[in-house]
């Protein structure tokens, strides 16, 4: 089996690259699919891991500053504006798990990051991605918050 790992602005995407990858974030089930798509296309860059069909995706985020501002607030942490971006949108296809795809998801984002400061987040007990992080620099900050898509708690992870 090949892979296949793209990177790229959302405005260089085709309509069915967007849509690809809006479908693998909804079905990870934990992000709002209202305005999914108008949020893909503000991203910085969207990382697609294709393994004879799209079995990964992430992004590197551009946040306003009121939900970055909330975030950190929220994790009862100070200093969100040495923070451009935020990593996001991180899936991988449940028949895709346990492959290694995303470790290189997380290489490629990295790769294409260049050395600035990001944040990310993650439910509270999603280990996985807790150790993956940790796994590429990133510290955990703060308190866990409750989430407002769902009944679970969320962890404010950075990378300086």
């Amino acid at each position: 089996m090949s892979m296949e790992i793209i990177v790229k602005n959302p405005k260089d995407c085709s309509d069915a690259e967007l849509e690809s990858f809006e479908n693998l974030v909804a079905e990870g089930g934990e992000v709002l699919r209202v305005g999914l798509r108008e949020r893909i296309r503000r991203a910085e860059k969207l990382v697609f891991i294709n393994a004879d069909k799209p079995v990964a995706v992430g992004a590197i985020k551009n946040p306003n500053v009121a939900y970055k501002t909330s975030v950190f607030k929220k994790s009862g942490v100070s200093g969100q504006s040495k923070y451009q971006y935020e990593i996001g949108w991180l899936y991988v296809s449940k028949t895709a798990r346990r492959k290694g795809y995303g470790r290189v998801l997380m290489d490629s984002i990295v790769a294409a990051l260049a050395d600035h400061a990001c944040f990310a987040t993650t439910r509270e007990d999603n280990d996985s991605m807790h150790y993956l992080f940790s796994q590429f620099g990133f510290s955990k900050l703060g308190q866990p918050y409750r989430s407002s898509n769902g009944e679970y708690s969320l962890a404010l992870y950075a990378r300086p």
